[in-house]
C-alpha cells in the first residue's frame, strides 16, 4: 500500500509501506480513502519535535473497515468510520460517562 512518508524537515515521500495486520484483538485496518493533514504534522514537517524519520503522516483519516480483532463489536467490515484526533476507546471511565 502507499503512504506519505517523513523523511526529513519539509520533505515527504510517497511510499509502498507494508500492509498492516491484527495483532491484539483490539486492531481495526480500515482501508482509508482520504486522509487530513493535522497541525501534529505539520510541526514535524517543518522540523519542529522528535526525529521522526519514517513516519507516516496523515493519522486523522476516514475509509471502511477491512478487518477487525475479536474483541471488536462496534464495528465490522464494511463500516464506514472517521478517525478524529481524540479517539474514543468506548469503555474506559470517560467515554462511558459521555
Amino acid at each position: 500500500m502507499k503512504a506519505v512518508v517523513y523523511k526529513g524537515p519539509k520533505n515527504v515521500e510517497i511510499e509502498e509501506v507494508k500492509k498492516p495486520e491484527i495483532e491484539k484483538l483490539t486492531d481495526v485496518i480500515i482501508k482509508v480513502t482520504s486522509s487530513g493533514i493535522c497541525g501534529s504534522d505539520l510541526h514535524l514537517y517543518d522540523g519542529h519535535g522528535p526525529d521522526g524519520l519514517g513516519t507516516i503522516l496523515g493519522h486523522e483519516p476516514m475509509g471502511v473497515v477491512e478487518e477487525v480483532g475479536n474483541a471488536i463489536e462496534l464495528v465490522k467490515p464494511g463500516d464506514r468510520v472517521v478517525m478524529p484526533f481524540n479517539v474514543a476507546c468506548g469503555s474506559c471511565l470517560n467515554c462511558i460517562r459521555v
